[in-house]
């Protein structure tokens, strides 16, 4: 499992760092007012693709992951079929959709005519979205992590120079024109993208073909069919209230700050700093939790099938291990840092006030990510659709009658966002334990990562103070700060045993 969520984390890395590098110039060109605008319509075009692939990506991992383990490799390409054409009928239908509904959504969903644009430009990702979730799906589900890490590289290339190339031509137009650019980027890059993955799969087709055994018994069309629909609907039903969350955040928190007294321009760009810059920064680390989630799925279905307890206690423990061991750190340098962060990466030094209260909650973002995908992978999406509606409840009271008031204001947004991280974490966890019998060991998975990120957060301070004395450079002085305190925090988790040769072994081999 570590090696192919190596993998996918190197790629990962790679595309966060692009599409991060991409959000920095963003900030400096449009602003927080136009990141405002973009990030009201995410949310949006999200919804939609979740719609579309209707959760047959993760359905198609685990079945194809089952499947392999049978040496039934007629019946994957069967499903691969079934799921493509489900998504061009769907990705096709949802584009139009939106597309000719999209003065509706601006004016009478988001509140602001300047979004149109922006979902007319984004409308075609959505028939690349469909098609190409199946495509990672399939390949996540063979174990062959390459094609989805190749893919996506690719479409973060494509929609950075995309993006890049319509903004400059529109830098003397109104900024709902230049927003538009990063819009038409994501169609661009999801396109070439899809093709990517199509080209890699014809490739490996031949060699799956002479995999085929005939006297293998295979289901009909149609009970793959409805095999597909059964577990990918509460999957679709899941992502949809975490969607529904991203949505409601757009519309509730900018409507709820001009309640506070705030003018629609000024909660756009305080609503900008929230989604745009700060949860970006927070987000960072999911590109080893995404990794892992990714591998852990597929992992987990053919421990379960195998009815092998040990191996799926061993998978379960690396993915905790490793999203604390990675988290942790992270949270502390956004909490000790977080103006310079804020400073360095996007000019808005102001933003660091609300990194430093999303720090406090972040563990619980990456633990809920990992714990999902372990209940995905015992075949419980029903559990975690349940348990994130009870995380938006909690979110959207808070929300509305936090955020209204003048003297709380966008710290009552920070404070709903953290409540919901920690709500659904808990109850993903108790879902887990009850279902099945684990021994975690807590020496590995709280004594010692606490105990490397106390020494981190006693050190990371005076080691920036030290460096910015002698060079006044907020980079220089963030870079080192953090290279340093990363080094002793890795070096105490090896000197106390928290990452043993085994571990690098597993990634490596």
């Amino acid at each position: 499992m570590l090696q192919g969520a190596f993998v996918l984390m190197i790629a990962g890395l790679i595309n966060r760092t692009l599409g991060f590098g991409l959000r920095l110039v963003l900030v400096r060109i449009i602003g927080d007012q136009g990141i405002g605008l973009f990030q009201m319509v995410f949310p949006v075009f999200i919804t939609f693709s979740i719609l579309a692939t209707f959760g047959f990506s993760v359905a198609i991992s685990k079945f194809v992951s089952e499947r392999i383990s049978q040496n039934n490799y007629h019946e994957i390409l069967k499903i691969l079929k079934i799921a493509v054409i489900f998504a061009v009928i769907t990705g096709s239908f949802f584009a139009i959709i939106l597309y000719f509904n999209a003065p509706f959504v601006a004016n009478k969903v988001l509140n602001n005519a300047k979004t149109e644009l922006l979902l007319k430009a984004i409308a075609p990702a959505l028939f690349f979205v469909a098609i190409a979730s199946m495509f990672r799906g399939f390949f996540q589900g063979l174990r062959m992590m390459i094609p989805t890490a190749t893919s996506q590289i690719v479409e973060q290339i494509t929609r950075i120079i995309v993006t890049l190339v319509v903004i400059k031509a529109l830098l003397d137009y109104q900024l709902k024109y230049q927003v538009t650019g990063a819009a038409l980027g994501i169609s661009a890059g999801e396109g070439l993208g899809l093709l990517t993955l199509l080209l890699i799969f014809f490739k490996v087709k031949t060699d799956i073909i002479k995999q085929i055994q005939p006297t293998i018994d295979i289901k009909t069309n149609w009970n793959l069919f409805k095999e597909l629909i059964k577990f990918g609907f509460p999957i679709t039903i899941g992502k949809v209230v975490a969607s529904l969350i991203y949505s409601l955040e757009a519309i509730l928190i900018p409507a709820q700050l001009q309640a506070a007294g705030y003018s629609v321009t000024e909660a756009t760009s305080l609503y900008g700093q929230l989604s745009g810059m700060v949860l970006q920064i927070v987000h960072l680390p999911t590109v080893i939790t995404v990794a892992v989630t990714s591998s852990l799925i597929p992992a987990v279905s053919e421990a379960i099938s195998a009815n092998n307890h040990k191996r799926f206690q061993d998978h379960y423990q690396q993915a905790l291990r490793l999203t604390i061991y990675t988290g942790l750190p992270a949270a502390v340098i956004f909490f000790l840092l977080p103006e310079k962060i804020c400073s360095l990466l996007f000019g808005y030094p102001q933003a660091g006030s609300i990194l430093q209260l999303f720090a406090l909650g972040a563990i619980f973002l990456y633990l809920l990510q990992i714990l999902k995908g372990i209940l995905q992978g015992l075949g419980d999406p029903n559990i975690v659709v349940i348990n994130s509606i009870v995380g938006l409840i909690f979110e959207v009271v808070l929300i509305y009658f936090l955020v209204s008031q003048p003297d709380i204001g966008l710290k009552g947004a920070i404070l709903a966002i953290t409540v919901r991280f920690i709500v659904i974490a808990m109850l993903h966890f108790v879902a887990i334990y009850r279902k099945v019998d684990l021994t975690l060991n807590l020496k590995q998975l709280i004594i010692k990562p606490f105990l490397a990120a106390g020494l981190l957060a006693a050190s990371l301070t005076s080691i920036y103070q030290y460096f910015w004395q002698l060079s006044q450079n907020n980079l220089l002085s963030t870079f080192l700060a953090v290279s340093i305190g990363m080094t002793g925090y890795l070096a105490i988790l090896i000197t106390t045993g928290g990452i043993t040769s085994r571990d690098i072994d597993r990634i490596l081999n």
